[in-house]
């Protein structure tokens, strides 16, 4: 809330009850009730449906779209409505396989979709960021940027922008050897699944059988 005087910061989840929507039908008045509270700044994030989904910018000052390399071929950018009215993009995950490639076909898109004929590529809000990696300089180019966009809509806010450390060796905040973490996570619990199955199936057929002896008592 009142990043000031109230440190605390609040969360709350909402389900969309549509397929095709990416924020609630109730979200204006919802936002209505936390401005009572006269916050600073609130941060709206929507479900991330894909290609539509630009809804967001019907209700938020500054917008920001995430997105990965993996978005498929090159022509499904222009299928994503929020490139039309996104204020920045980051494209996450940038350490990955062709990220260079999709980091200029996303700014060449933004380009294109903004009419910046006139603008060098280099000068699109759009940003390769690591959120796996610590101080990296992406996420911190797209952070002071996202704070530049806002305090020049709402001067009094004055926010301060981050100033980069500077590390000699790179820090991630996820190990290498612990990329796959919610890989892993997934297959533990088909294999805990597996298991109960099993344990299952064995009881029923020894329910099957102790039903059977009760059934037919033998007598010696």
């Amino acid at each position: 809330m009142n990043a000031i005087n109230d440190p605390r910061v609040y969360m709350r989840s909402m389900a969309t009850r549509e397929n095709n929507v990416s924020v609630s039908p109730f979200i204006h008045s919802a936002l209505n009730v936390l401005k009572l509270a006269h916050p600073d700044v609130i941060i709206l994030e929507t479900s991330g449906i894909g290609q539509s989904g630009s809804e967001v910018s019907d209700f938020a000052d500054v917008s920001m779209y995430v997105m990965t390399p993996e978005y498929g071929a090159s022509t499904q950018l222009e299928k994503i409505d929020m490139l039309d009215y996104a204020d920045l993009v980051a494209l996450n995950k940038s350490d990955k396989r062709g990220a260079l490639d999709a980091l200029q076909a996303v700014r060449k898109q933004f380009q294109r979709n903004h009419l910046l004929w006139e603008s060098p590529l280099d000068d699109m809000p759009v940003y390769a960021t690591k959120a796996s990696q610590f101080n990296d300089h992406g996420t911190t180019e797209l952070y002071n940027r996202l704070v530049s966009k806002v305090n020049d809509k709402f001067s009094d806010l004055n926010l301060k922008t981050f100033v980069e450390q500077e590390v000699t060796e790179e820090v991630t905040i996820i190990p290498p050897k612990r990329v796959r973490y919610l890989s892993e996570i997934v297959e533990n619990n088909k294999q805990y699944d597996a298991n109960i199955e099993k344990q299952a199936e064995l009881a029923r057929k020894m329910y099957h059988i102790e039903g059977v002896k009760r059934s037919f008592p033998m007598k010696f």
